[in-house]
């Protein structure tokens, strides 16, 4: 069969609709996703899709496949810009006077290739088209190997690969992303829309197995956890990986913490920014381990029925309401609305500059108390501190100490008010919206967006996360 587009786009079709992308590769996936799409890679790849008509995400692709992301080499194979290329193709670009700037060699190896000449890219033509772009040595001479420039960290390829020009392995595998694996990911994450045009078999919506992978437990596994079968699930798997975490025993030892810490230098989470390397298998060291199928999305906690339910639904209506009051003048502790919290909370603004980040939390909850028509009951208390003794010996009160919240962030609910201590008998609180994965959002009175401890006003967060609240959390309602 000729190596033709028409030939061959509906095995194309057939391979992308089989195709599951490889847990123990999604670590890698997602680094090189985050390379590629950030923005000001993504501006430069976008510059040469507006001078050649190639897609942005199709020169990105290439580019990592090519020349591992450095934007100091040829696109053509990565030899380096400081002269033309060397190796195959060889004296690209013909002409101008090296050193040559990354544009344009990169509009030079579309145009050599014929990319430039294709006006509808589609999954079925990128896949044809790049493996034109690698050559068509594995269909033509391994017929049963599917190109790894392709597929590779995916199901359709298993092994073998050209090791050096014309030298070839049957053994050897591919150590690089395959592009129609990160193309599916960039279209899962979405970067982008690309149509088909292949017909795939019909019907068999999910064909092949999908591996199974291990779920995040909902807690976090540390230094010290013993006979816990999920720490033995992770040591396993280091170990598959080629990281040595000692013996496999269910207990989190000195060798399993420091395996993970070497995980994680290695990895990145799903937006691409390095993890934390702090030796505790958290949500996102664990998807680095087993893929972002095994950690569920978003928690969606269901509500207690009766007054307690409205309760906590009423208290996040009315905290989102008050998003955007500030100071006045900012850092004043002052202003009509900062006022009205801290009157609320029994205190005359006028006399002293009160921290008012408790008396936020304690108006919201007296608002939401009276529409839902039940007693407030978080301590009628200012101070940080002095709310958060007075709550734990409170009748219908939940209480989670930041320990245990650290262990099992599942623990954390919307509604529930964080307690922070900021030394000196100083603190800091506000109110849960939403928990993903340890990650919060978060409405607080007396804070701000830009790091700083000056708080000047009531605003949503998206910094915070299980782990950094040092008293923990609790749920009246």
């Amino acid at each position: 069969m000729a190596n033709t587009f028409s030939a061959l786009k509906d095995e194309y079709a057939t391979l992308w609709h089989a195709m599951r992308l490889r847990p123990e590769r999604m670590a890698e996936i997602q680094y090189i996703f985050g390379k590629l799409t950030n923005p000001a890679n993504k501006a430069r790849y976008q510059t040469v899709q507006g001078s050649t008509g190639v897609p942005w995400y199709v020169i990105a692709i290439i580019h990592n496949l090519e020349a591992g992301r450095r934007f100091d080499c040829h696109l053509h194979n990565g030899d380096p810009l400081t002269a033309r290329t060397t190796h195959v193709p060889k004296n690209r670009p013909p002409h101008g006077n090296p050193p040559f700037t990354w544009e344009e060699s990169a509009k030079d190896a579309l145009e050599f290739d014929g990319l430039t000449g294709v006006t509808s890219w589609t999954i079925e033509r990128i896949a044809f088209e790049l493996e034109k772009f690698n050559g068509f040595g594995y269909r033509n001479n391994h017929p049963n190997v599917k190109s790894p420039y392709l597929w590779s960290y995916s199901n359709i390829y298993v092994s073998g690969k050209y090791i050096a020009d014309g030298s070839w392995s049957e053994t050897a595998v591919s150590d690089q992303c395959g592009a129609m694996v990160m193309l599916r990911y960039m279209i899962d994450q979405g970067a982008m829309t690309v149509p088909s045009e292949g017909t795939a078999p019909q019907p068999d919506p999910s064909p092949g197995p999908v591996p199974s992978v291990p779920i995040f437990p909902g807690y976090y596994l540390r230094l010290g956890v013993e006979n816990d079968h999920n720490v033995e699930i992770v040591q396993r798997r280091l170990r598959d990986i080629g990281i040595d975490p000692g013996p496999i025993d269910s207990s989190y030892g000195a060798r399993t913490k420091m395996a993970v810490q070497l995980l994680q230098a290695r990895s990145a989470d799903s937006a691409g920014a390095p993890l934390e390397i702090d030796g505790i298998v958290g949500p996102n060291t664990w998807a680095a381990l087993f893929g972002p199928a095994s950690v569920p999305g978003p928690d969606v906690h269901p509500t207690p029925a009766g007054p307690q339910s409205s309760l906590v639904t009423a208290v996040l209506d009315v905290a989102a309401g008050e998003v955007g009051v500030l100071e006045q003048p900012l850092g004043s502790n002052r202003g009509p609305r900062v006022d009205e919290y801290i009157r609320n909370c029994g205190l005359d603004p006028a006399a002293d500059s009160y921290p008012w980040c408790m008396c936020f939390v304690f108006f919201c909850y007296t608002q939401a108390a009276q529409r839902v028509g039940v007693p407030n009951p978080v301590p009628k208390n200012a101070s940080v501190h002095g709310a958060w003794d007075a709550s734990q010996n409170k009748p219908n009160v939940t209480v989670v100490q930041s320990e245990t919240a650290q262990s099992n962030p599942s623990l954390v609910k919307p509604g529930m008010v964080f307690f922070i201590d900021t030394g000196h008998s100083h603190g800091h609180a506000g109110i849960v919206v939403a928990n993903i994965n340890g990650s919060l959002e978060t409405i607080e009175g007396n804070t701000n967006t830009n790091g700083s401890s000056e708080g000047i006003g009531v605003f949503r967060r998206t910094a915070r996360r299980v782990a950094g609240i040092n008293m923990g959390f609790v749920g009246y309602g």
